[in-house]
């Protein structure tokens, strides 16, 4: 599953290709553990940005830890957002997470 995001208006950042707008995140790593609780990578190699989020108990609830994440930077910026799930074949790092699909 991927998380797509679109922005209002394109941004300039480090990556190659100009001003882009919208950008695709999905689970990149193993579940690690601290004190707290499990923990996941999500990231997207368009926006060259990686993050950890909290493990939900599906795919989904783990990329709308993501998109909470997101959400709040973004409004901090002044640039207005949507997001979007895609569904795709589960990846290494889903199948690894959380076992056959969810």
């Amino acid at each position: 599953m991927i998380l797509r995001m679109t922005l209002d208006a394109p941004i300039a950042g480090y990556w190659d290709g100009g001003m882009k707008s919208t950008f695709d995140f999905e689970i990149d790593g193993s579940p690690r553990q601290d004190a707290q609780g499990s923990y996941i990578r999500v990231g997207s190699w368009q926006a060259n940005h990686w993050f950890h989020v909290a493990m939900g108990k599906t795919i989904k609830a783990t990329l709308a830890n993501a998109r909470r994440r997101l959400a709040a930077r973004v409004k901090r910026s002044g640039i207005g957002c949507r997001f979007e799930y895609i569904e795709t074949e589960p990846r290494y790092f889903e199948r690894r997470a959380f076992g056959a699909v969810n």
